[in-house]
């Protein structure tokens, strides 16, 4: 990766339906010519640390779901892209690793970290499959042109 690229890392489960959303849309901009660098994951990891670090800007790419027993979001449609901060609380490892905790693990380990947003699909189907909802399906079609704004402008 080189140091000025712009990092999109899509994160899900492709075998539970909409929770593969984020792993959706980062395969379909690691398909293109964009000068992204795309790294697909199912769920985050402390070795993402040092590819933050060498990026001009970082984007994750992840299914919605609210908190309460992780029941299908009840946000509009539109995938939703948010900035992140760094957060240095919690526990850096397995689920409990967010992407403002692995900020914070980025720039504890190399330096401050790049600037990151996260791109939020709206999911409502959780269950064993490989197919994502209607729903979010088109969420998914409708987040690309965001994200490929997001690279031209991190470019």
């Amino acid at each position: 990766m080189k140091r000025s690229q712009a990092l999109v890392i899509g994160i899900g489960n492709r075998l539970r339906s909409d929770d593969g959303a984020g792993i959706h849309v980062a395969e379909a901009i690691k398909a293109q010519p964009t000068g992204m660098h795309v790294v697909l994951c199912d769920q985050l990891t402390p070795e993402l640390a040092e590819c933050i670090s060498q990026a001009r800007a970082v984007l994750f790419v992840d299914a919605q779901m609210s908190e309460a027993d992780h029941a299908p979001a009840q946000s509009p449609s539109a995938a939703q892209l948010q900035p992140l901060e760094a957060l240095a609380s919690g526990d850096p490892g397995g689920h409990a690793l967010t992407p403002p905790r692995l900020l914070a693990l980025s720039a504890a380990l190399y330096g401050p970290c790049p600037p990151a947003w996260q791109l939020l699909i709206p999911g409502e189907q959780w269950h064993v499959g490989d197919q994502l909802s209607a729903r979010t399906a088109a969420a998914c079609s409708n987040a690309l042109p965001l994200v490929l704004a997001w690279g031209a402008r991190h470019a």
